[in-house]
């Protein structure tokens, strides 16, 4: 959910500096599950229709080259491993779009969350009733309810997706946490981020997030139709 601007969300940092382009990949993988080059533009506002053209431009040319060669395709000598240079494991990467719902700010509350692999398949729909809660505090709860149950799954790497953008600010140390009720929810998602061998936060518009939206609102409804 949106807030208003806060004294909590003001920069930490001063002005704020230039973001600099985003990867190649993280943008060929947003434009993969998107199929909108409009909307990539607008996720990645760094990210000029010059820079994008010169990503998938690279990307042709690499696919012209060939195929790169598979183990089972090499030389038995070729194929094993280096005893220096052991196979390095690739770890499960998943993908958590997150919402907080709550009706009167504060109010009753829930959360949703949905949780995919890389290839995009949905793993894990979350849903949760939080009773009486303020937005931020909705927000807080649902990424660390979702994360939790992310490393249940045999996460490793993540990338979480929020469209709080006070909240997304907060958890990469750009923006103060003044308030202590909020102290302690930020700390506790920090601490469950830190058991992931990498992460990423990032935000997200409103109407990209419509499921875990939709996810959190069901939650308040369905403990309301008990």
């Amino acid at each position: 959910m949106s807030e208003d601007q806060t004294p909590d969300s003001f920069p930490l940092f001063g002005e704020e500096r230039e973001n600099p382009p985003p990867s190649a990949e993280s943008v060929l993988r947003y434009l993969s599950q998107t199929l909108s080059v409009t909307k990539t533009l607008k996720r990645f506002p760094s990210l000029s229709p010059k820079y994008l053209q010169e990503i998938l431009l690279h990307s042709a040319d690499r696919l012209k080259e060939g195929p790169q060669p598979s183990l089972s395709s090499l030389p038995p000598e070729e194929a094993k491993p280096s005893p220096a240079e052991p196979a390095r494991k690739e770890f499960p990467e998943f993908f958590i779009y997150t919402d907080g719902a709550s009706r009167g700010n504060p109010g009753e509350a829930g959360a949703g969350a949905v949780i995919s692999d890389s290839q995009g398949r949905t793993l894990k729909e979350l849903k949760l009733y939080l009773g009486m809660a303020s937005n931020n505090v909705a927000e807080y709860r649902a990424a660390i309810h979702a994360l939790e149950r992310a490393l249940e799954l045999g996460a490793r790497s993540v990338t979480l997706y929020l469209d709080s953008e006070l909240v997304v600010r907060q958890l990469r140390g750009e923006y103060r946490v003044r308030e202590p009720h909020l102290r302690a929810l930020h700390q506790k998602a920090q601490e469950v981020l830190n058991r992931f061998s990498k992460y990423s936060i990032l935000y997200i518009p409103r109407e990209e997030n419509r499921r875990a939206d939709q996810l959190a609102n069901e939650a308040i409804n369905q403990k309301n139709d008990k």
